[in-house]
């Protein structure tokens, strides 16, 4: 749910200031001190008696919340959140809400004014049908809907600029995403770090409580808490939906199957709803790709196991097998949503790779229904990826070091990073990076990603893939970190948390973090 206007972060209802009451006002009062319950739930509406303030008024706050009236598993809503009306302003006929005069249906946008009590835990037979998201209470609504937020100013490209303190504990590796108009985090460790040079066992599962985090108005919000833990293991999301495989931890290892796979639990946000559900799991751990509408789960390596690529419908809530791909028996296979299809990339699984010949990238597509494979030219580069940007299939793999002597022997004629156009099926070269910028200062490890058009290399430079020119972005205010959580919305870049071995040798987890406008 949108909100517009001036915003406060309210812990209790006593923060709220005074004010009179009228139509189309935010007039908001606090829970009713009188013996009536708060609040009450009678046939999916959430109400509370306004108790009038000495002087008269009501207790208000300016902030309006705009969003689309449902009634979804026998609880009113607006925009997914569960709004708390004023009873003596409010009525509910199954058909037709009417709050102060004016009149509502299902599926209609209203503008409410009031706070989301971040504190108050609704009771559980009330949760039971309206979620775990806290409520909003309203104190009246307004007739003229606003029409949607545009961006204001975000930081600017000239400086990072630091977030306001979040409401998870400090952790690292965790899940994030740009989801419908937010930057969401969810999930990641929170037990002690592994020393770098160190192969652990697991302490603990992974957390399943989140967080997103509105650039726009600058605030935190508390999303529902995860059904399962939640691990970094691959994401996509679909229109404001967010689906993750993640893992859980047996004996201090990962849980494995029967049949030799990481056993994974297939999960989707739904971010309007703030509401999770536990859907089928794919017949072969993979990587997520969001295709259209559909998900499609793309399998690492036939190594050890063959796995099966499958495309799951969102409609049907059913996985379907793909066609078996062109290239055979392969490993580091990847693959991204180019123009309407699916290129795939692997590299021919064969004993001793790399031993006479360099192992290069080899590439497919697969039509837009899913049926037909087209084997395309060999590449001859050495990398992973691919990207989706500017209708181009970019592998930005550059290691971990911008320095031409670590990441490209002379000696190796073979690059590792290309630009792959599906017009012509040519291959250009990647721009070379500034010599000896380290990639990983901060989000070691982290995957290139796209931004709009370019590509984010090492959260220290933004590549275009068309032009090939490079901006090295603003230096980082925060001190070397690895497993943080970096997150790419339409015009922003988000990174948050991680660990640090400077002041604490054993590792010490973070929840600070940083945003970059573009």
């Amino acid at each position: 749910m949108r909100r517009h206007g001036v915003w406060f972060t309210i812990a209790t209802v006593a923060t709220l200031a005074l004010s009179g009451c009228g139509t189309g006002a935010a007039g908001l009062a606090g829970p009713s001190p009188s013996a009536a319950p708060f609040p009450m739930f009678t046939d999916g509406l959430l109400t509370y008696e306004r108790v009038e303030q000495p002087g008269g008024g009501y207790v208000s706050m300016a902030a309006l919340f705009v969003g689309t009236l449902t009634f979804e598993n026998g609880c009113l809503r607006v925009g997914g959140d569960p709004l708390i009306f004023p009873a003596d302003l409010t009525t509910w006929d199954g058909t037709t809400l009417t709050v102060d005069g004016l009149e509502y249906q299902v599926g209609d946008r209203m503008a409410a004014g009031g706070g989301q009590l971040h504190d108050v835990v609704l009771p559980a037979e009330v949760r039971e049908h309206c979620g775990e998201h806290a409520p909003v209470l309203v104190g009246g609504v307004d007739a003229e809907v606003p029409d949607p937020l545009v961006a204001p100013d975000l930081p600017p490209d000239e400086a990072w600029g630091e977030l306001p303190e979040s409401p998870l504990a400090a952790r690292r590796a965790s899940v994030g995403a740009w989801v419908g108009d937010s930057f969401v985090i969810v999930g990641g460790w929170t037990d002690q770090p592994c020393l770098p040079t160190a192969d652990c066992a697991y302490r603990e599962s992974a957390q399943r409580d989140g967080a997103s985090y509105d650039p726009y108005i600058d605030m935190w919000q508390r999303i529902a808490t995860a059904p399962v833990p939640v691990s970094t293991y691959s994401s996509a999301v679909v229109g404001s939906d967010l689906y993750l495989l993640t893992y859980d931890v047996v004996d201090g290892g990962l849980q494995v199957g029967t049949d030799g796979q990481i056993v994974v639990s297939f999960l989707r946000y739904d971010s309007e709803a703030d509401a999770w559900s536990v859907l089928p799991s794919p017949p072969s751990p993979g990587a997520l790709v969001a295709a259209g509408d559909r998900v499609l789960a793309i399998t690492g390596s036939d190594e050890n196991v063959v796995g099966a690529d499958a495309v799951f419908d969102p409609a049907t809530q059913m996985w379907s097998a793909l066609p078996d791909d062109p290239l055979g028996p392969s490993y580091d296979r990847g693959a991204a949503w180019l123009n309407g299809s699916l290129l795939l990339s692997a590299k021919r699984l064969v004993d001793n790779p790399d031993s006479a010949a360099p192992s290069l990238v080899r590439l497919a597509s697969l039509d837009s229904t899913l049926t037909t494979w087209t084997e395309l030219p060999e590449s001859d580069i050495t990398g992973l990826g691919p990207l989706a940007v500017a209708g181009l299939g970019v592998f930005p793999f550059y290691g971990t070091d911008s320095t031409g002597a670590a990441v490209r022997p002379g000696e190796r004629p073979y690059e590792e990073a290309g630009i792959f156009n599906p017009d012509d099926q040519t291959w250009t070269a990647m721009p070379e990076l500034p010599g000896g910028a380290p990639l990983n200062e901060y989000a070691n490890g982290s995957a290139p990603q796209a931004v709009g058009d370019r590509v984010l290399i090492g959260v220290r430079f933004l590549v275009d893939p068309v032009t090939r020119a490079i901006t090295e972005l603003p230096q980082q205010p925060w001190t070397d970190r690895s497993e943080a959580t970096v997150i790419t919305g339409p015009d922003s870049i988000l990174v948050w948390g991680g660990v640090t071995y400077d002041d604490d040798p054993a590792g010490a987890n973070h929840s600070d973090g940083y945003l970059l406008g573009l």
